[in-house]
């Protein structure tokens, strides 16, 4: 058990509580126990003071019967008594007291110093004498003190407080014994539950915890752990192809690339075949370039390092300019395009980054849509709106095509193909806080939609 653990900071304020609850206990125990033993000392004092009274008479004059205190017991050398009459002479006095005087105080009880320095215990009586011949009876109350020492009752009171610490220091230490085992055993779930997470081997996906017997509190912690996991492993899978795919989309134009130089080596050829080579080598060189520039922008946009720099952006202006390098190619396939976006349309964004979202959709349009078909730019109902004549794309893949450097299988021979420009458009559109969506219409028409969050096409 650690310092800092939560077993020991879950026992510490247990056995704080404990400690705290006992403490008051056995004050409240002590107190008792304490009030009701100077209780019984006082009550035995007051009765051998009243039986000191019943030996005081008067007959003419105050008398007191010595004899029979000393034979009560009353007279020894541990009891202190004096006895006054009305007018504060001195009728009796205890042999042990000598010549001197107790104190009369004006209440009932008093702690004092006896004359031979222990601490006593005084009781005061005031009553009037007991009178058989005389002939008038005397007025005023005769004042008797009794004092005796306390050695007795302090004893009782420090054997009292001895046991009550040490049935108190007892009963605590078996209080953190008994709840150290049990917070130890309580947590025995989260020790297992760790466990189960440090044998997790990040080179074996699928691992999840064990579904066994746990506190709901740890259940709830096990299945969002298990989510997590399964978005790792969801992440880790998307990793590796992606490396697979980017080591295949590399090695393709590297391959003929290799190919056109050595074929072009094996002779010597005229300036225009080495022309031709060197213009076809570029191509293949640009179509490289531009495939690393969109994976360096996607890392670059995951790790949130793209600024977003708005500004009033004329929509159907940006459209055009996105179709132009496109135009050409499309019209030699006998493709129609129709920019329905209005000439008033200004959004407030980030003009570089949605160009390279509009070029990636209309050139996705551009180099799929089948030869004779149209392709449309529209903003009525959404921010923009990019459709063409199909092929349809299959429900299932309407939103993998969004994956990086994904490929259906149709696109191998001809069909759809979402590489990385879908992907970049995608990501670049939830940076600029747009949503980018596919479907497939009625028809085999096929829409891409950008949707704004909390923004919305106004005219300018």
């Amino acid at each position: 058990m650690t310092r800092g653990s939560l077993q020991l900071r879950l026992t510490a304020a247990l056995v704080v509580v404990v400690a705290i609850g006992l403490a008051a206990l056995a004050l409240a125990m002590h107190d008792a126990a304490e009030a009701a033993i100077r209780g019984q000392h006082d009550r035995a004092l007051l009765g051998r003071a009243r039986a000191l009274a019943a030996l005081v008479e008067y007959d003419e004059a105050y008398e007191f019967e010595l004899a029979g205190a000393v034979a009560a017991g009353l007279g020894t050398a541990d009891i202190y008594f004096e006895v006054w009459d009305p007018d504060h002479r001195v009728i009796a006095r205890s042999p042990s007291l000598g010549a001197g005087d107790l104190p009369r105080p004006t209440g009932a009880y008093l702690d004092v110093t006896l004359p031979d320095g222990r601490d006593g215990r005084l009781v005061v009586q005031r009553f009037p004498a007991f009178t058989e011949h005389a002939d008038e009876p005397p007025t005023g109350l005769v004042t008797l003190v009794l004092a005796e020492d306390v050695v007795a009752r302090d004893g009782s009171l420090a054997t009292v407080r001895r046991w009550s610490w040490t049935l108190g220091g007892v009963t605590l230490a078996l209080v953190a014994l008994v709840t150290a085992l049990t917070v130890r055993r309580g947590l025995r779930p989260l020790a297992r539950l760790a466990g189960a997470i440090d044998a997790i081997d990040p080179a074996k996906p699928g691992a999840r915890l064990p579904a066994d017997a746990r506190p709901a509190e740890l259940d709830v912690v096990a299945r969002k752990l298990d989510e997590l996991l399964t978005r790792l492993d969801a992440s880790v899978a998307r990793e590796r192809r992606f490396t697979a795919d980017v080591s295949h989309e590399l090695r393709t134009p590297l391959a003929g690339l290799r190919t056109l130089l050595d074929v072009t080596a094996r002779r010597e050829r005229t300036g225009d075949d080495y022309r031709a080579a060197l213009t076809e080598a570029g191509g293949i060189v640009v179509r490289l370039g531009a495939l690393v520039d969109d994976l360096l922008q996607l890392a670059r946009l995951d790790a949130g390092h793209v600024p977003v720099a708005r500004a009033p952006v004329a929509l159907r202006a940006l459209v055009d300019a996105c179709w132009a390098p496109h135009a050409d190619a499309a019209a030699a396939r006998g493709l129609r395009f129709d920019n329905r976006v209005a000439d008033d349309v200004v959004v407030d964004t980030d003009r570089d980054k949605l160009r390279v979202v509009i070029a990636n959709l209309l050139g996705n349009a551009a180099e799929y849509t089948e030869d004779g078909g149209w392709i449309a730019a529209d903003a009525s109902d959404a921010l923009l709106d990019v459709t063409d004549s199909g092929p349809p794309i299959p429900p299932a893949d309407l939103e993998r095509i969004f994956e990086r450097l994904w490929r259906a299988e149709a696109a191998r021979t001809g069909g759809v193909h979402a590489g990385i420009g879908l992907s970049l458009a995608r990501t670049l559109c939830e940076a600029l806080g747009y949503a980018l969506t596919a479907a497939t219409l009625d028809g085999g028409a096929v829409r891409f939609r950008i949707t704004a969050r909390g923004r919305s096409a106004s005219p300018g």
